[in-house]
């Protein structure tokens, strides 16, 4: 296990949760890891510095036609099962819809396809990052788009594993536990404390290990080793890339 890095910069691997947006945090300075919960991605901003690395499990930049090609290139990359794991988020009309028909009506209107129940369910949650982002056009140097299940692929291809998305679903027993060694191997006894401490209430396993998997690509990102999809940066209609990084 290596927590260190060389660079002085502060790594946050975040990914939605019940309560928010369950936050893991690397030290730039000390290496510690620590989590916690936070309810708005603004609040994360105010008292992050300014130069850390911020990598979150959420569509970052929405596609006025609704197909974004990192979606594509991504779910290729996972092959099946785990491709479809990334949905292509709505447009950004749709995201103020308060019902999944209102919402599936407007984003046919605006790209000819209904939205998926899966990007319903954390409308919210991408129109928070989204408005973020729009209101702050430098947090876009710091914030990127990471998927985990791309995360944990290319963390256990780096561990000699095959070039494919991990078979199994994590909400399997088997599943959990492919993702939690690969976790163990690259951040120690971190994860098992942020396992221990969490609350039901605020946060799910598999929130945590998705954190952690996206933390092991922002530290990818710090150093320069990361990839991202495309391999030219497209961005939207309000400048926000809409790229997935690993």
């Amino acid at each position: 296990m290596n927590n260190e890095r060389d660079v002085d910069i502060d790594l946050f691997g975040i990914d939605g949760c019940k309560a928010g947006w369950l936050v893991v945090r690397q030290c730039g300075r000390s290496g510690e890891i620590t989590t916690n919960v936070v309810s708005r991605f603004e609040d994360l901003l105010e008292w992050e510095r300014a130069h850390a690395i911020v990598a979150v499990d959420i569509p970052v930049g929405l596609a006025a036609d609704g197909t974004r090609a990192c979606d594509t290139l991504a779910r290729k990359l996972l092959g099946r099962p785990r491709g479809s794991s990334v949905f292509s988020p709505p447009t950004r009309a749709a995201l103020a819809a308060s019902t999944y028909d209102e919402a599936c009506d407007i984003n046919q209107a605006a790209s000819g396809k209904r939205m998926s129940i899966q990007a319903f369910h954390i409308r919210g949650k991408i129109a928070e990052v989204d408005h973020v982002l729009r209101a702050r056009a430098s947090a876009t140097a710091r914030v990127f788009e990471v998927h985990p299940e791309l995360s944990f692929m290319h963390l256990r291809m780096e561990q000699g594993g095959p070039a494919h998305g991990l078979r199994e679903s994590k909400a399997h027993a088997s599943g959990f536990a492919m993702r939690h060694a690969l976790l163990v191997r690259c951040f120690g006894s971190a994860i098992d404390t942020a396992l221990a401490a969490r609350k039901c209430a605020q946060a799910s396993r598999d929130d945590v290990l998705d954190a952690f998997a996206v933390l092991w690509s922002a530290r990818r990102i710090a150093s320069g080793k990361a990839f991202h999809l495309p391999d030219e940066i497209e961005t939207d209609a309000a400048g926000i890339p809409m790229t997935i990084y690993c």
